[in-house]
């Protein structure tokens, strides 16, 4: 056996270098597959008065999305909305009409895609807004959610990037025609803006589908009868925390359609329920609520994660059995190394603990923070069971 294996410089040099590796090939593609939503410009300086054009943007590289849905606010201390566009959208279906409130000063919408958007960036929505004081702010995004036409409503949102902006007083008018010249009037290099309500889709007029829960092949499905052969079904599952999860279907030739549940959804219940939709737009109302129960303890722990916590045990197991091996093998191996490899051990479960801590951060359910505190504490759990082994080596 060679000692130096099990000298502290070699084995964490060893673990960290695995641990990189593994999250570049991992995570990267993860990442690089992230859809953007942005708002366009991300930052101007204008005038009192002026009259300011802004897009709310959705790119993806490389994967195609049919549903974008959030909710933007916008400084009231420099800005006032206008108006909403959704004149060259991405997005051909509305279940929620873009609106503003004037109160608020913000904007909210969830439309579909009925074919899947299969380009690499386009407009969701182009909003109006007036320059109305001095002074700066930030458009901010309070929620955003971009998901992707895998047929699983899987959501493959990123970053939610928003803008800032500075606004100016007026030059006056006195100044000299030069100067006036230089000055770019925002209204003037922007497409006309009409108000949301005048865009807005035919009302619902066709008849209301009937909705139950079922299985095929061992998997949930969504069964529905409807009196549309061949016309796309749209299915909505709205979460406790109002999330929603969209996914299109088409029915069969008799009306009927059979949507599986996907599994991208998290644990917990579900309210579902199904809307037809011609291609003229033409629609129904929401069918009859079903209520779903998703998940279990295990369920919302993402495949990245397990692969992590996998990892790490799977790498102290392999310190144990290489500890034994070792001891068994040369007499001459001393506490000092021994107590080497439980420092190691300690390094290994800290970091697992900080990963823990990263995802906890992140916005969760009370259900989602309470399993999160769960696998903390089987984690404390596990380092203690392997400390007691190490003792006993001693």
């Amino acid at each position: 056996m060679y000692p130096f294996l099990f000298s502290k410089k070699n084995m964490v040099k060893t673990f960290f270098k695995t641990v990189v590796l593994f999250y570049v090939f991992l995570f990267l593609p993860c990442f690089a597959s992230a859809a953007i939503l942005s708002v366009d410009p991300s930052n101007g300086i204008y005038e009192v008065g002026d009259r300011i054009i802004v897009k709310i943007i959705a790119t993806s590289n490389d994967i195609q999305f049919n549903a974008v849905s959030s909710s933007i606010l916008f400084p009231s201390s420099i800005f006032e909305i206008e108006s909403i566009s959704k004149t060259n959208s991405v997005l051909d279906f509305w279940v929620t009409e873009p609106v503003f409130s004037k109160n608020f000063n913000t904007v909210k919408f969830e439309g579909i895609s009925l074919g899947g958007f299969k380009g690499f960036t386009g407009t969701v929505i182009t909003i109006a807004l007036r320059a109305i004081k001095v002074g700066s702010g930030e458009v901010t995004f309070q929620n955003g959610h971009i998901l992707a036409n895998d047929g699983q409503g899987t959501d493959i949102t990123g970053n939610l990037t928003g803008a800032s902006f500075i606004v100016k007083e007026a030059l006056p008018e006195s100044l000299p025609s030069t100067i006036k010249k230089e000055k770019i009037t925002v209204e003037s290099i922007t497409t006309p803006i009409i108000q949301s309500e005048v865009f807005s889709q035919p009302v619902p007029t066709l008849n209301v589908p009937e909705i139950i829960l079922g299985k095929k092949y061992e998997s949930l499905v969504v069964l529905g009868t409807s009196d549309y052969p061949k016309t796309q079904t749209l299915i909505t599952f709205i979460a406790q925390d109002g999330t929603k999860v969209f996914i299109l279907g088409t029915s069969d030739d008799d009306g009927s359609f059979n949507i599986l549940v996907p599994k991208s959804l998290k644990s917990g219940v579900y309210s579902v329920s199904a809307r037809m939709i011609k291609e003229d737009k033409t629609n129904s109302e929401e069918s009859n609520m079903v209520t779903l129960q998703i998940g279990n303890i295990f369920s919302d722990i993402s495949w990245q994660l397990w692969f992590v916590i996998s990892f790490l045990i799977f790498f102290i197991l392999y310190l144990l059995i290489r500890l034994y091996s070792h001891f068994d093998s040369n007499k001459s191996f001393n506490k000092y190394k021994l107590h080497e490899v439980e420092d190691v051990v300690h390094k290994s479960f800290d970091i697992l603990r900080e990963d823990i801590v990263q995802y906890d951060r992140e916005k969760y359910t009370s259900i989602e923070h309470k399993r999160i505190v769960s696998i903390k504490k089987d984690i404390n759990d596990a380092e203690k069971v392997i400390n007691k082994e190490i003792k006993n080596v001693e």
